[in-house]
């Protein structure tokens, strides 16, 4: 029993690690390390997509659409043993809309680029590090980091650096320094937020683990009163409840500037072998995108499953119910897609998106629809 206990205690170590590197709402209570094991060799992607897009200004009212012509060329990588692994990608996605409205670029580019390490120093030590940077026009609800409605393009940087240490076979330390920021090239608020945090976890058993948390932040922003200092305070566990499903949550409260909210983040994971992947998340609390308003809630829920060898789709939802200060906002984005292999290496894919937002100001409430179809190829 205590090996058993000993080696599930360095297993959940290793996950905290990674999770702590981790990025976003989506990885909330993510086994991030599971995908370090995942070898993949030098791959490209090159593909195009034609779209539709009902609202480009995302106006209130006059909308505006368009059809769109998007790129895609990518490329990603993975490699190491139990010991050292790294996982890299970059990506660049332009889009032009023939009909563009004033005010709207016809002409946008994103790109994305992300890298993540891990280094086992020994069997109680472990470094991870996990940047990532990416320029962007619409916002990435399943990061957070921004405002929840399309502004200008903006740059979002990400980096963690985490030690995790396994004191025995049962009580374990993670500690990260996290730094991380939005840049808009327009009016935008910009913020840089600098986080230590430091993680007191306990291993009950071979499936669940309790959790004390301690974050410090210090946020430097372009909002009006938007510099700040927080302290976090939360409890938790993260609980195994079958090989298939997993579950995280951290439950506490944060003071920010001598003001104090409740604060939750949640999630559950659930994974059928290769073909089936399901995950919520939830969190609440002050704004992290720099603003000052009341506590938001953000919450989601991401599917994927792959009906056979040529088939596959995804699912997505995602609820914000924000207060940036000046207006309370409520948004819904939905997003349903499906691949097609057509043959080896080259797929057929498409999808469609809709947001919708509801306010007490009549001027931050809009309806947006997206359809797209393209094909892709992958070497």
């Amino acid at each position: 029993m205590k090996n058993k206990l000993s080696l599930y205690t360095t297993v959940t170590l290793l996950a905290a690690a990674s999770q702590a590197g981790a990025q976003g709402y989506l990885n909330i209570g993510a086994d991030a390390d599971r995908d370090f094991e995942r070898k993949m060799p030098f791959t490209w992607t090159v593909g195009a997509q034609l779209g539709y897009d009902s609202n480009v200004g995302v106006t209130s009212s006059n909308e505006q659409e368009s059809t769109y012509l998007s790129g895609q060329i990518g490329v990603s990588y993975a490699s190491g043993d139990r010991r050292t692994a790294l996982n890299y990608s970059a990506t660049y996605s332009p889009l032009y809309y023939f009909d563009a409205p004033n005010g709207v670029d016809d002409f946008q580019n994103n790109w994305r680029v992300g890298f993540d390490f891990r280094r086992r120093i020994n069997p109680k030590l472990v470094i991870t590090d996990s940047f990532y940077l990416a320029y962007e026009v619409e916002p990435d609800y399943q990061i957070g980091a921004t405002v929840a409605r399309r502004q200008d393009p903006y740059f979002y940087g990400y980096n963690s650096l985490a030690a995790a240490y396994s004191w025995n076979r049962r009580f374990s330390t993670v500690t990260a320094l996290t730094i991380s920021g939005v840049d808009y090239d327009g009016p935008g608020a910009d913020y840089f937020t600098y986080m230590f945090s430091n993680d007191f976890r306990y291993a009950f058993s071979r499936t669940t683990t309790g959790v004390v948390t301690y974050r410090f932040s210090t946020t430097d922003s372009d909002a009006p009163g938007g510099d700040y200092d927080s302290h976090y305070v939360l409890i938790g566990a993260d609980h195994q409840f079958s090989p298939q499903l997993s579950g995280s949550i951290r439950v506490g409260g944060e003071i920010r500037e001598g003001d104090s909210t409740p604060y939750v983040e949640s999630a559950l994971t659930y994974r059928v072998s290769r073909k089936t992947d399901l995950r919520w998340y939830t969190t609440y609390g002050f704004p992290t995108d720099g603003g000052m308003g009341d506590a938001n809630i953000r919450t989601g829920l991401t599917a994927s499953h792959r009906f056979n060898t040529r088939w596959s789709g995804n699912l997505g939802a995602h609820y914000i119910s924000e207060d940036n200060g000046s207006f309370d906002q409520d948004i819904i984005a939905l997003s349903a897609g499906f691949n097609y292999n057509l043959c080896k290496n080259v797929s057929l894919n498409g999808g469609y998106n809709f947001t919708t937002a509801s306010s007490d100001n009549p001027f931050a409430e809009f309806d947006r629809s997206m359809f797209q179809l393209g094909v892709a190829s992958r070497f």
